[in-house]
C-alpha cells in the first residue's frame, strides 16, 4: 500500500474513532469550554508540560498545533496568552468538533482539515510556536518530510514544542504480556514498519471495534532528533519522563523502570 492510501485509511479510522470519543466524553468538553478558565491540562504529566510551557512566552504569539485532534489542547494553550492559533488535523470529524468547541470557547482559533504533509504554502513563515502532542509522530513514514513542513511553517526563531510518547513505550504495546512471556509480541525498536491493526483507536472509552485499518511507524529517538536537526531546527532542550498520559498494563508493571514520554523544544535557525 502506498503512502497516500495509508493516510486515507488512517483518516477513515480517525473519523470512526472520534465518534466513540464523543460518546465517551458525553459533552464534557462542550460544557467545559463554556468556562473561560477551563483547561484539559489537568493530569500529573500535564503539570510537567505546563511548567515547561510557562518558560516560553506565548504572549501575543501566533501558534499552531499539528494533529490537533478535536482542538481541546490548542484551545487550552490559548489560555497562556497567545494572540491567535490554527490547528491542523487529517480527520474531518475531529475538525468539525474542534470548530464547535472554538465557537463555544470564543477564542481566536481556526481549524483546518489537512494532511500535515499537504499544508498550504500560504502558512509558510506564519507561526511563532508549534505544538505537537502525544501520539502524533507515529503516523508518518518519513520524519524528514514531516519536520521539513514544520520548518517552513515556522518564522525565524520560531519554536517547536514536542510532548510525545517515548518510542520505547511502543515496544510493549503490541499485545506483550509479562505473565504469558510472549516475547514474540514485542515490537522491534529498530524495525520502522509499517505496523497495522483494525481494532479501533478509542483511547478515551477503550471500546474495541472493527475499524478501518490503521498504519503506524516506529521511530527511534535518533530518527526524531536527526530529522529535526536536518530541517534547520536547533534542539534547545530534551528531557525524558517516567510519567505520561498514555497507559497500558505493561507500563503499570514496569512502573518507573523505563521512559514513557519525552519533551523536546527546538528553535528554527
Amino acid at each position: 500500500m502506498n503512502d497516500n492510501n495509508m493516510f486515507e485509511s488512517n483518516r477513515a479510522a480517525w473519523n470512526e474513532a472520534l465518534e466513540y470519543h464523543q460518546k465517551a466524553r458525553n459533552n464534557s468538553l462542550k460544557i467545559g469550554f463554556n468556562d473561560s478558565n477551563f483547561t484539559v491540562f489537568n493530569g500529573e504529566y500535564d503539570n510537567i508540560v505546563i511548567n515547561k510551557l510557562n518558560q516560553i512566552d506565548l504572549s501575543g504569539k501566533t501558534i499552531s498545533q499539528m494533529q490537533c485532534n478535536n482542538g481541546r489542547e490548542l484551545l487550552s494553550l490559548m489560555k497562556l496568552g497567545a494572540k491567535e492559533a490554527i490547528g491542523f488535523d487529517i480527520s474531518d470529524t475531529a475538525i468539525s468538533e474542534a470548530k464547535q468547541l472554538a465557537e463555544i470557547a470564543k477564542l481566536n482559533v481556526k481549524f483546518i482539515r489537512s494532511n500535515i504533509l499537504e499544508i498550504d504554502d500560504q502558512y509558510n513563515d506564519c507561526f511563532d510556536f508549534i505544538y505537537i502532542s502525544e501520539g502524533s509522530l507515529q503516523w508518518f513514514p518519513d520524519l524528514n518530510d514531516y519536520f521539513s513542513v514544520l520548518s517552513r511553517l515556522l518564522k525565524k526563531d520560531g519554536q517547536i514544542f514536542i510532548s510525545e510518547i517515548h518510542p520505547f513505550f511502543y515496544i510493549f504495546g503490541n499485545g506483550f504480556d509479562f505473565k504469558k512471556q510472549n516475547f514474540d509480541s514485542i515490537t522491534s525498536y529498530f524495525k520502522k514498519g509499517p505496523y497495522n491493526y483494525s481494532t479501533g483507536i478509542d483511547y478515551v472509552g477503550g471500546v474495541k471495534y472493527e475499524s478501518s485499518e490503521c498504519f503506524w511507524f516506529m521511530h527511534k529517538i535518533s530518527d526524531i532528533i536527526n530529522a529535526i536537526i536536518q530541517t534547520g531546527i536547533e534542539i534547545q532542550e530534551f528531557d525524558e519522563y517516567t510519567l505520561g498520559n498514555s497507559d497500558n498494563e505493561t507500563s503499570k508493571l514496569l512502573n518507573n523502570a523505563f521512559p514513557r514520554s519525552y519533551i523536546l523544544i527546538g528553535k528554527k535557525k
